[in-house]
């Protein structure tokens, strides 16, 4: 980068760590492959089911890049996230959807005919509260919360995440760029990202930092939640077609009529 450099943190990523302003423009803009192969999947899967309209939930909406293909297709449209900066993008893609700022442990879960919680988002650990436990009744609510033959789509990150324990990453395009450092710590199954971005603002780049800390779930142990709760569920190895990579697992769960 050759412009000078400013550096400046966001209040909100500061707070919580969870995606501000500018690390929420960056994934915007590089890295919506995986929202958009769960979009196409849960539309063939919803017609599949014959339903053709009701109301869809983005759990861990980002950026809106899942609501938008979902909303095009006539069904409602509500995301909930934790960050601000994502709902503010959000908001502005698909302006006819509902978007709210919230924890996905505790958000309320109104009936609907689809769910999708896409990009690992049952893994963070930006609410305190977050539990095992907590996700499984996240589960609980999702299935009573779903008409028959409605679609739960959704990624974990597991053990094994991080080939070798840890690895270091770099991304950029015209007006950002992105560093990663990855660890993953097997004894406590939890994994640590540290997310350094510059971001091209004006003839600046300014500097932000976060560290993002998943609790890693075992496709084994995710699958019998899902089977106990009384989904009709299987894992899955891509989105459309894009694959997920190691310790990267999806499952497609269905509400039996």
């Amino acid at each position: 980068m050759t412009a000078a450099i400013e550096t400046r943190h966001s209040t909100f990523a500061k707070m919580n760590g969870a995606y501000g302003n500018d690390l929420a423009y960056i994934h915007d803009s590089g890295f919506g492959d995986f929202a958009r192969g769960a979009a196409g999947l849960m539309l063939e899967e919803l017609r599949h089911s014959g339903l053709d309209h009701g109301l869809v939930i983005d759990l861990g909406c980002g950026s809106g890049i899942l609501s938008e293909p979902i909303a095009a297709q006539g069904f409602d449209v509500l995301g909930i996230d934790v960050s601000e900066a994502f709902v503010a993008l959000a908001r502005q893609r698909v302006p006819q959807g509902q978007f709210r700022v919230e924890s996905l442990l505790k958000a309320e879960i109104p009936p609907c005919v689809g769910v999708a919680a896409v990009g690992e988002v049952l893994n963070y650990l930006f609410d305190g509260e977050h539990s095992v436990e907590g996700i499984q009744q996240v589960l609980k609510r999702i299935f009573a919360a779903l008409a028959p033959g409605g679609a739960l789509i959704f990624d974990v990150a597991e053990p094994g995440r991080v080939p070798g324990g840890s690895s270091k990453t770099h991304m950029e395009k015209e007006d950002w760029a992105v560093l990663a450092t990855v660890e993953e710590d097997p004894r406590q199954s939890l994994l640590t990202r540290s997310i350094t971005t510059f971001r091209k603002v004006g003839d600046l780049y300014r500097r932000s930092h976060e560290v993002h800390r998943q609790r890693l779930l075992p496709r084994a142990q995710v699958l019998s939640w899902l089977q106990d709760i009384g989904f009709q569920a299987r894992i899955l190895d891509a989105y459309g077609s894009v694959p997920f990579g190691p310790g990267h697992v999806g499952f497609l769960a269905r509400k039996p009529v």
